[in-house]
């Protein structure tokens, strides 16, 4: 216990603030193209949807429906007037917890995915966790699932925790680097541990993230989840690998329920994919 005290906990610093499902909507009907260079908007025309027009300028289009605040379906109407040009990622601070629980900040930027390439996103089926058998709570308002035999981070492999389409996959967008994969799955389903560990975070503090969950496993090995509908693990709980933490969501900056996952080795980002089974 008295060495577990000594070890600073390093929050994992994440990327991840503007992640949105992939819905484009429906196209609008007759109007003729407006195009304003100097202002960089776009009045909308008929045939056109949010994916067809961000083609056309060369911008993703979970990028425009972020630029224009519009939501999943992604509804436009003829006449409409959108924003093409974004300006440079806000910069926004992440809490950093060390075992006295003293807070300290570090400085990231924000970054929106850019995930619209046929040949960059082609979608991956991720597989079923096992399932939970038996229920009990480890702390005040924590309920975790637990299910026998889970392998996962013991056996060198994590768990996937959900089951779903991976809509974003890991790596660089342009100039810009996309940390985890994001899984396309209905409000409400069960989030699962992907390995067993403590968790260190569980809270919706951060600007963006919504409802946030890192997991710690081992010395340096740490798992996100974010944009939870509701977490259902606290700070200094311990879970087994598969155990349900959470519903996923859309909190924070997503439109669109979805799942946020993040693989790091200490406070580097790597693939998640690379610990998945296939």
């Amino acid at each position: 216990m008295a060495v577990a005290r000594r070890v600073f906990l390093l929050l994992v610093v994440l990327s991840l603030a503007a992640c949105y499902h992939t819905s484009v909507g429906e196209p609008a009907s007759r109007a003729a193209p407006v195009v304003s260079q100097k202002n960089s908007t776009y009045i909308v025309r008929s045939g056109d949807t949010l994916y067809s027009i961000g083609k056309r300028f060369g911008v993703d289009y979970h990028r425009l429906a972020a630029r224009n605040r519009l939501r999943a379906p992604y509804h436009i109407f003829i006449g409409q007037q959108l924003y093409i040009s974004t300006s440079a990622p806000p910069e926004t601070r992440l809490p950093v917890a060390t075992g006295g629980d003293k807070r300290q900040t570090v400085r990231v930027n924000r970054h929106v995915l850019n995930s619209n390439s046929k040949s960059k996103s082609r979608e991956v089926v991720a597989a079923r966790p096992a399932a939970p058998v038996a229920r009990h709570a480890t702390s005040a308002g924590s309920e975790v699932t637990r299910q026998p035999r889970a392998t996962g981070y013991e056996s060198g492999k994590l768990l996937w925790p959900v089951k779903g389409v991976v809509t974003s996959r890991f790596g660089h967008r342009g100039s810009r680097m996309h940390d985890g994969i994001d899984i396309g799955v209905p409000e409400g389903t069960a989030v699962h541990a992907a390995g067993s560990g403590e968790v260190v975070y569980s809270d919706s503090r951060i600007s963006g993230y919504g409802r946030l969950i890192i997991i710690r496993h081992g010395r340096d090995l740490f798992t996100a989840y974010a944009h939870n509908q509701r977490n259902l693990v606290r700070k200094g709980d311990r879970v087994r690998a598969g155990d349900v933490i959470a519903r996923a969501g859309h909190t924070g900056r997503a439109s669109g329920p979805h799942l946020h996952f993040e693989v790091r080795q200490g406070s580097t980002p790597v693939d998640p994919l690379a610990y998945l089974p296939r």
